[in-house]
């Protein structure tokens, strides 16, 4: 899966790219300035879920081929295999990027004057998320038995399930869903991959899961860049971006054939 694990990113990449240059040509052509309500009809939106449904079909077709074929190594350090120095210092440096992001958020906020108690309770427990990916990261490698492996192993996941409820608390009373369901579900897609990561930790591996949560995530936050969110909010999201193309290359690359 070696060949895999370098072309499935690259095809997630460029489907990740065709979709934020459709994205942003929607939000530009097909959202009505004043109103906020989206076209009917609008090409650029239906090429966008055109192409969205065909990426995710052509991923889920290569997760159940690569899962049928191959197996995960147990254990999360043999799933994810690697120099015990390269995995602890890129997700140090996500984690440092994702601090970045969170603190721009806040300037943002302070800036406009904006901060609603979701607001605090959100770049509160992002930056404890973004450490807890630093400290596993290096941790799972000094010893993956400590039960602070496993509490930091699921705290993104707990994250994200927090940020898709703060994001449909601020969109209640919005009746356009077009304008937010990517953002929706490539936090969706990062909880998902953040939990099946997990999972090789707690000796349930789910590597098709595990690919499709992945390249899902990739793909969705690539989109959702587009969207006019906050620089700050956009960092994190090209955080999540980058964590996911070296989980999913990682995996790959240490599949082993059945």
């Amino acid at each position: 899966m070696r060949i895999s694990a370098f072309f499935a990113p690259f095809f997630t990449i460029l489907a990740g790219i065709a979709g934020f240059y459709l994205r942003s040509s929607e939000i530009l052509n097909v959202f009505d300035p004043v109103t906020g309500l989206p076209g009917r009809n609008a090409e650029t939106t239906f090429w966008l879920i055109i192409l969205s449904i065909i990426f995710m079909t052509a991923i889920i077709v290569f997760a159940v081929n690569a899962s049928l074929k191959h197996k995960a190594l147990k254990g999360f350090e043999n799933a994810f295999g690697t120099d015990p120095l390269f995995y602890p210092i890129i997700f140090t440096l996500m984690g440092i990027t994702w601090i970045v992001g969170t603190y721009m958020y806040f300037m943002y906020l302070n800036r406009i004057n904006a901060f609603t108690p979701n607001d605090i309770y959100f770049i509160l427990f992002s930056t404890v998320t973004a450490i807890s990916v630093a400290f596993f990261a290096i941790q799972i490698y000094q010893d993956s038995r400590k039960k602070t492996t496993y509490i930091l192993s699921v705290v993104p996941t707990v994250f994200m399930c927090f940020w898709l409820i703060t994001m449909y608390r601020h969109n209640a009373s919005n009746p356009v869903l077009l304008s937010y369901v990517y953002q929706c579900i490539a936090i969706i897609a990062s909880a998902l991959s953040f939990y099946f990561t997990s999972g090789f930790l707690y000796g349930k591996p789910a590597p098709g899961k595990s690919i499709v949560s992945y390249y899902a995530a990739i793909y969705f936050c690539a989109v959702t860049l587009a969207d006019n969110h906050p620089p700050g909010i956009k960092l994190i999201f090209f955080t999540l971006i980058i964590a996911n193309i070296v989980q999913s290359s990682m995996l790959l690359r240490n599949l082993q054939h059945r």
